[in-house]
């Protein structure tokens, strides 16, 4: 289950990963929004198909692992 404070990474595509920080978790934990490093504010929904968080705004986007 996220939790508030947490760690997590931020895959895009082609590779490249950035560190963020749980800020919000909602929906029973199914929706989150994250603080990059650089300070950008991202949402995640969970994929109930692939069971993988990927940006609220569009399935093609990054993808948030928990740490």
């Amino acid at each position: 289950m996220p939790r508030v404070g947490s760690g997590a990474r931020i895959a895009h595509f082609g590779g490249g990963r950035e560190e963020a920080s749980i800020v919000a978790v909602s929906e029973q934990g199914r929706r989150l929004q994250v603080r990059t490093a650089s300070g950008e504010l991202l949402e995640f929904v969970l994929s109930p198909a692939t069971a993988r968080f990927v940006s609220a705004s569009g399935s093609h986007g990054p993808r948030l692992e928990l740490l």
